[in-house]
């Protein structure tokens, strides 16, 4: 009996592992995009880095909303997998696409008021901020369908597609930077809208992969994937019905989070905003695997739900964490470890030397080290809340986890940091940093909890009936 259960045990962590390497450095590619583009502008000079920091998370804000309700195509696809509803696997994702399209159409609109936006914030670099700004808000017309596909993908149980998309995407877009930034090969210098033509560019190729995939006899031949017309619009309703606390969710979290970074932490000066956009972008890289690890369990939770089999969800689930628990605790690891030579990266860059408004790079790494220690001691909690939130999404529990995270964020991360800030203006930046680490480890456990109690065993998103065999 122990060697049967240590058998499947076995089976079950490969199964996790199949799903979620190909997602997690999938998932990792666009903050790869960044995290290069970031090291890359940082030679530039400090007023691009900042801008392109500033720009680009004040623009993923409105594209949060929708990448996070679009995760529940997901959910979707995966469930009628497993109930062996393949053709309305294709509806789902067609569905997901007019969704995509359609709201990436209102959001671009923002780009007509960016100028004035980022001129009341008042910063020097407005200009640079609302550029690049103009050029990320444009682009969603092609991330969100991309972002459709990749979870159909995911859905399906093929996520080594998304993986060779990215892959081709980042390797595309790094190449661009270097002679678009630089300005080599003949090409004029661009800076940081050399940087932002290149995502763009890398972004469009990425969708222009998997689509044709998509589209195949392959796929089609199963899944319905041409059969545009076969799609409802009841599908959008209940994409947007079941996807819109997970959208609110995510678009929240950012939402947040900016607040921590850019008015909390950053209201003490230059030196702090350069040392939390450094640590920023090192999160990043610890946080999206997690996330892809999150999407592998989506898909193995819809499935095995599909498949009437909620203890086999359950146990995925926990391998799931297990897994990203070992991620993230490694990152927690380097984090604590390599804290100075991480901030030095780019603290030594000609971004602080041209600057008059930071402090030294010393005082930058100072700030940056400090901040890297909260981020290590919230890894493991970060894995179990970004895991137990795929998981929960992957049964249709979307509402719960929404209301929740906007509770605890608003009063521990903006509230509480702004009670630290108030009365302990000493902390500096630290303190903002303490209040979301604090968050991090509440949300982590609030979510397990959840998870465990079962509830998600009552939701029925396909709406079979006790005897209904598929």
């Amino acid at each position: 009996m122990d060697s049967l259960h240590s058998h499947t045990s076995r089976s079950g962590f490969i199964e996790v592992l199949r799903m979620a390497w190909p997602a997690s450095v999938a998932m990792l590619g666009t903050t790869i995009i960044k995290f290069v583009d970031g090291l890359m502008v940082s030679k530039v000079g400090p007023a691009p880095f900042s801008a392109q920091f500033l720009g680009g998370m004040s623009a993923f804000v409105p594209e949060a909303l929708i990448l996070g309700l679009l995760t529940v195509i997901n959910t979707y696809v995966s469930q009628n997998v497993g109930a062996g509803r393949y053709k309305r696997a294709g509806q789902y994702a067609w569905a997901g696409l007019a969704v995509a399209f359609g709201t990436a159409l209102l959001i671009s609109t923002l780009w007509f008021f960016s100028d004035t936006m980022f001129g009341l914030i008042g910063h020097k670099e407005h200009a640079l901020e609302s550029m690049y700004f103009k050029y990320m808000i444009v682009a969603v017309l092609v991330t969100l369908p991309t972002r459709v596909l990749e979870q159909f993908f995911f859905g399906i149980h093929r996520p080594r597609i998304v993986l060779f998309a990215s892959v081709v995407a980042n390797a595309l877009n790094i190449g661009i930077n270097y002679v678009l930034i630089f300005g080599k090969f003949g090409a004029p210098r661009m800076g940081l809208e050399g940087a932002a033509i290149g995502s763009v560019i890398a972004w469009v190729v990425q969708f222009l992969i998997l689509l044709p995939i998509f589209l195949s006899h392959r796929f089609h031949d199963k899944f319905g994937t041409r059969l545009v017309k076969a799609t409802r619009w009841r599908h959008c309703k209940e994409i947007l019905g079941v996807g819109w606390p997970a959208g609110v969710q995510l678009c929240n979290d950012m939402l947040t989070w900016s607040v921590c970074v850019a008015v909390l932490a950053g209201k003490f000066g230059g030196a702090h905003r350069a040392a939390t956009t450094i640590a920023m972008r090192y999160i990043g890289l610890a946080f999206m695997p997690a996330v892809g690890i999150g999407i592998a369990t989506t898909a193995l939770v819809g499935r095995y739900i599909g498949l009437r089999q909620p203890d086999i969800a359950r146990k995925r689930a926990h391998q799931g964490v297990i897994v990203a628990m070992v991620w993230m605790g490694m990152c927690g690891v380097a984090f604590w470890a390599f804290r100075y030579q991480m901030a030095w990266l780019f603290a030594k860059s000609d971004m602080i030397a041209r600057t008059a408004q930071t402090a030294s790079p010393h005082e930058i790494v100072r700030i940056g080290v400090q901040i890297m220690i909260c981020a290590a001691v919230f890894q493991l909690s970060d894995a179990v809340g970004i895991v137990y939130i795929g998981a929960l999404r992957g049964s249709g529990d979307t509402r719960w986890p929404m209301f929740v995270t906007l509770g605890l964020s608003w009063c521990i991360i903006v509230g509480g940091g702004f009670a630290i800030v108030m009365l302990i203006p000493q902390l500096e930046s630290l303190g903002p940093w303490i209040a979301a680490s604090a968050y991090v480890i509440v949300m982590g456990a609030v979510m397990a909890w959840r998870f465990e109690s079962g509830a998600w065993r009552k939701i029925d998103l396909l709406r079979r009936r006790p005897e209904q065999n598929d």
